[in-house]
């Protein structure tokens, strides 16, 4: 089961028992210093990365939570552990299957979660994945706030607030104190652990102390390109931002005024650095207890996201902005000089790689495959593509029953989608889009006789993937 290359690499690699601290945030794009983002101010997460490998083409299966984080923890992609919507309990579709930190609780460790892992709703956590119940929970908008005025009632208020102090005025500086009180708790015991940290930021609203909106003063945003929608595209692609439309603030149809744009902008970016400031403060822990040495790091954003690109603002597309993630995993003795890959892998490669990397099994088939041969060598040969789907009409995230499902399917250079009547079974709408020279879809070239061979190519690969549902 284990990669020979690290056995032979590190004798006593499997010898040990690792503990696992495995960090994701919400709705972070790689908006990182560490990806090549110069506006971004991240040294915690920038740091991590200079002991990690960095995957910097890294996708997730569905750009919305509840479907992305049900496919890392169950290591099957939507359509087969049947979530594909904000409601849908992975249980319901599949009960008995063992869920990623289920697999280190049977295996004797503690595993615990703090903050959002599973979705954040009541009905889709699942307390049959942990040892003791999940801490630091937020269910309701109001959660989210610091001012009074934006915490009546449960709905949505402003699309921002920079007010408070102290970072554990918001939700994300309580689940950092959390686990922290947990690594001090680990130290004490000497347990073996898996520990789940989740972070709510840089979701909307973007909310955070107003220092780090400080941090941002005078950067200009104006310059936020490729504002235009794909040429060619079919609207079927598309969504009218509903997700931001909800906010008190922001316009119920029609464009954002510029002003209004350059504010959110730079609130996504200080919630960025919220973020990674709360990660800091967990990994210097680890580092002050002397635990890192014995502990694998995995840290990921559940999806993408998009800020104003392509005419669209959130995710809930099939476009590289919102299903390419950030993915660093740091293991002691192998990663700790840093490096990068350019492979292709997919959010669903963690839980095979965590298991092979800590000696586990797996209780049933996973759909993803170990990056073990990618952390001994960033540079090995790799037959890698990632799929990734979405669901129309866009309500259907919420009310089920969609009618239409795009499938997508990236290879090094190209992206391709599929749009399929759902009903029929038929393909209604095709996307084909040349990404050599970048990571954003600009012209639909499917049709063009002239990359036919491609298209074809990319067709049956995803054609084999939708007749497997």
């Amino acid at each position: 089961m284990f990669h020979a290359g690290l056995l032979s690499a590190q004798d006593d690699f499997f010898e040990r028992k690792y503990n696992v601290l495995f960090i994701v945030a919400d709705d972070m794009r790689p908006t990182l210093g560490c990806y090549g983002d110069e506006r971004a101010i991240t040294p915690y997460i920038d740091n991590l990365a200079r002991r990690s490998i960095v995957f910097k083409n890294a996708y997730c299966q569905q750009a919305v939570c509840n479907p992305s984080r049900a496919s890392v923890l169950t290591g099957l992609r939507p359509d087969e552990n049947g979530v594909t919507d904000l409601v849908t309990h992975f249980r319901q579709k599949i009960p008995d299957v063992v869920t990623l930190p289920q697999a280190f609780k049977n295996a004797g460790y503690t595993s615990i979660g703090i903050g959002k892992v599973f979705h954040g709703s009541k009905r889709t956590l699942d307390s049959v994945s942990w040892s003791v119940p999940s801490l630091v929970q937020s269910f309701t908008k109001q959660d989210e706030y610091y001012l009074p005025e934006n915490r009546k009632g449960n709905a949505k208020a402003a699309s921002y607030e920079f007010v408070a102090e102290q970072d554990d005025d918001y939700p994300d500086g309580k689940i950092a104190n959390a686990a922290i009180t947990a690594l001090q708790q680990f130290r004490e015991s000497g347990e073996s652990f898996f520990m789940a940290v989740g972070f709510n930021k840089p979701h909307l609203p973007f909310c955070a102390p107003r220092k780090y909106w400080n941090m941002y003063e005078g950067s200009d945003f104006s310059k936020m390109s490729h504002k235009f929608k794909p040429l060619g595209a079919p609207d079927i692609a598309f969504h009218q931002w509903q997700e931001l439309r909800g906010y008190s603030d922001i316009p119920k149809d029609g464009a954002i005024p510029s002003q209004k744009e350059q504010e959110l902008w730079r609130g996504y970016y200080a919630c960025v650095s919220y973020v990674d400031t709360q990660i800091g403060r967990v990994l210097s822990e680890l580092e002050r207890l002397d635990m890192s040495e014995n502990t694998i790091i995995v840290f990921w954003g559940d999806h993408g996201y998009h800020l104003g690109e392509q005419g669209l603002w959130c995710k809930s597309t099939n476009y590289e902005l919102d299903t390419r993630i950030p993915l660093l995993i740091s293991v002691p003795d192998i990663t700790d000089k840093g490096s990068h890959t350019s492979a292709i892998v997919e959010a669903l490669d963690i839980y095979p790689t965590l298991l092979e990397l800590c000696g586990l099994k797996s209780h049933h088939r996973l759909s993803g495959k170990s990056l073990t041969p990618l952390l001994e060598n960033p540079n090995c040969r790799w037959e890698g593509v990632a799929f990734s789907q979405f669901c129309r009409p866009y309500e259907a995230i919420t009310k089920q029953h969609p009618t239409h499902m795009g499938y997508t399917v990236r290879i090094p250079g190209w992206r391709y989608v599929a749009w399929y009547d759902l009903n029929t079974g038929s393909v209604v709408n095709t996307e084909l889009y040349d990404l050599k020279k970048g990571n954003i879809e600009l012209h639909n070239l499917s049709g063009d006789k002239r990359y036919k061979k491609v298209e074809q190519k990319l067709h049956s690969l995803i054609d084999a993937y939708y007749s497997k549902r």
